[in-house]
């Protein structure tokens, strides 16, 4: 049975002061249960969520792709894929191109790159301005925004979501060979920007893209089926 590591979805309701579950996919459970009969699953939270413990300081997406490897190689497995929903498609990239450039990776939902008309955009800011800037923008996303990932969350989960919401992974893309890469996106997914993926990409690895009529970024539970039938082909 082939072997396969979840990289889960930066889910503000699976912060760890949130909810009493251990396990970060209990919210899509049913996608989970529909791979356990066909791949051996394995399952790791990010630091914040459901109990994972956190840093003191905030994080970049290169260190949640540390944590990746450091859970790999602690453990000693060799996973035959690495499925990441959402943000954990945008470490699945990461994991890849830093420490294993042959590893076959099945992005769903990926952030590669976010809708940005909503996107809060400041004027340059001098250095000595900066803490202040920050403090300012805090306020914005809490109490005008109403941004739950920001009302929830600690000031780690805090920091380190403004350090990766706005990381554009577009140009990175080609860096991974296109036969070790399926990305599967909804057709009504508003949250992150599918089409400018599509555009951006070789021809050959806009066959990589597989679109699901229908569905929005919570295509696990939506549309498990569909995405299984996928990942066997």
């Amino acid at each position: 049975m082939k072997k396969v590591l979840l990289l889960h979805g930066w889910d503000w309701r699976n912060y760890t002061k949130l909810t009493t579950s251990k396990n970060a996919w209990h919210n899509r459970i049913k996608f989970v249960n529909a791979l356990k009969k066909e791949y051996e699953v394995y399952q790791l939270n990010f630091p914040g969520f459901c109990g994972a413990k956190e840093p003191k300081e905030a994080w970049n997406l290169d260190d949640y792709a540390l944590y990746v490897n450091s859970y790999i190689r602690t453990n000693n497995i060799k996973f035959d894929y690495i499925i990441g929903y959402s943000f954990g498609g945008a470490v699945a990239i990461r994991y890849n191109l830093l420490f294993n450039n042959f590893q076959k990776i099945i992005l769903i939902s990926p952030a590669i790159t976010r809708n940005t008309s909503s996107s809060v955009k400041f004027i340059p800011t001098p250095e000595i301005l900066k803490p202040l800037r920050k403090v300012v923008k805090d306020l914005y996303l809490k109490y005008i925004v109403k941004n739950n990932y920001m009302i929830h969350g600690t000031r780690f989960l805090n920091d380190s979501y403004q350090n990766i919401v706005r990381v554009d992974l577009t140009d990175q893309i080609t860096n991974i060979k296109p036969y070790n890469l399926k990305i599967i996106y909804g057709s009504e997914d508003n949250m992150v920007n599918p089409q400018k993926v599509i555009d951006s990409v070789p021809k050959e690895y806009k066959k990589r893209i597989f679109m699901i009529p229908g569905g929005d970024h919570d295509i696990a539970n939506t549309h498990a089926k569909e995405i299984l039938n996928i990942i066997r082909k």
